[in-house]
């Protein structure tokens, strides 16, 4: 087993090369000066002269407002990068969003419900589904949503930081979803994905546990802290940002027999790694 992983760098990436390493799996993690995916002729020397089992595309364009304005440079990186890789067919391991979706708050997303994205970004990842599909390669294209990891700024370091500086804070509370521990992400993927072969498609995969909104999950976060400030409630609408996002982030897996921990287990062990550096 050789695995290759782009995207090294990112929250999600930067997960895969410790858990490789302790798997006991080969893998390759080049740097952008070592192979820029962007450049077809690049991708196409670095594949034709090594061998890999699978690929692990973790490199991804996530600025999401701004790509309402960076159109072109988001599908570059989303889609047509990706392209480039596909061309010499190896499996793939592609992530992507809830954002491909714009479901009714009422229900569990499944892998087979139709695709609506509401803004450039979930564009993208909509385009890059649909190439995945076209290609004739084996591929698992694993939705996920609300990640959160130690190794980059995410909600849940930022919602720290505001309780450091501010007494009340704003935070929405009409998206729904689970937030998403990158390690048991990437664990679950390295178990199901890499040393294993189901059949090719789309998966869910997200943590486990109650429904809550961003301002459900900077409650508990805040309260773990022993916080005494106070979170403000607020719609989607009252942030005007560029770009829309889908009320319903909640994800059901039905295609896989096992799942991933509760996100409140998950977010404990994160605040927990985040004191002990502190």
């Amino acid at each position: 087993m050789k695995v290759l992983l782009l995207g090294k760098t990112g929250l999600l990436g930067s997960e895969f090369p410790i858990l490789l390493e302790k798997a006991g799996i080969e893998y390759r993690a080049p740097s952008h000066h070592e192979l820029d995916i962007l450049h077809f002729d690049e991708v196409d020397r670095f594949l034709a002269g090594e061998y890999f089992d699978r690929i692990l595309y973790c490199a991804a364009y996530t600025q999401v407002d701004k790509a309402e304005k960076e159109r072109g440079t988001c599908e570059m990186l989303n889609v047509r990068a990706l392209e480039n890789i596909l061309t010499h067919r190896r499996p793939i391991i592609h992530f992507s969003s809830e954002y491909v979706f714009n479901a009714p708050d009422s229900i569990a997303i499944p892998e087979n419900y139709e695709r609506q994205p509401l803004n450039v970004y979930g564009e993208s990842k909509l385009k890059a589904e649909k190439a995945l599909e076209n290609s004739g390669v084996s591929f698992w294209n694993i939705r996920t949503s609300w990640l959160f990891g130690s190794k980059k700024e995410n909600f849940v370091t930022r919602i720290i930081q505001k309780s450091l500086e501010e007494n009340e804070i704003e935070v929405v509370a009409d998206q729904i979803g689970r937030p998403t521990y990158t390690r048991d992400l990437a664990q679950f993927v390295i178990r199901h994905f890499v040393l294993e072969s189901p059949e090719s498609g789309h998966y869910h995969v997200q943590n486990s546990g109650e429904a809550v909104s961003w301002a459900d999950f900077a409650e508990y976060i805040l309260n773990k802290k022993e916080w005494e400030g106070k979170i403000l409630p607020i719609s989607s609408d009252q942030l005007h940002r560029p770009a829309r996002r889908p009320l319903n982030s909640l994800l059901r897996n039905t295609k896989l027999s096992s799942s991933l921990r509760d996100w409140r287990e998950a977010t404990d062990e994160f605040l927990g790694s985040l004191s002990s550096i502190s």
